[in-house]
């Protein structure tokens, strides 16, 4: 038979990891977010302009031609290759990259990746 105070100490563990996949879940969308926009040129320019400094160089870089999302590239694939085969190199790739099956913190940019080229590649093709 249980005592009072363990059912109570179960109950406060039970809440804390509750309270901490929540948080870590907030902490994770803050970051996508953050990268999301910090990686946006014209979010950075802007920055630079508030703080006062020469973006000429930048602009110039804007200018040029910025290399396109090639969802046949992230997943190593020929454009040419059958469902079966893309379906299975997606999901080898992803489970090289996946934070609970590759053993790395800090993988889930690149999951999201893969995982984006993946959508794309069955959106193009109607599957």
């Amino acid at each position: 038979m249980r005592t009072f105070l363990v059912v109570i100490m179960e109950e406060r563990f039970n809440r804390i990891k509750r309270m901490q996949r929540e948080l870590a879940y907030e902490l994770q969308s803050f970051m996508a977010d953050l990268f999301t926009n910090a990686a946006d040129p014209a979010v950075i320019i802007g920055f630079a302009q508030r703080l006062g400094m020469d973006i000429s160089a930048a602009e110039r870089v804007m200018a040029s031609p910025q290399p396109a999302f090639d969802p046949y590239r992230i997943l190593g694939c020929d454009r040419s290759m059958p469902q079966e085969q893309v379906r299975r190199r997606y999901l080898d790739l992803l489970r090289k990259v996946h934070p609970d099956t590759a053993g790395i913190k800090g993988t889930e940019y690149l999951t999201q990746l893969v995982t984006e080229a993946f959508k794309k590649v069955s959106k193009e093709r109607g599957w």
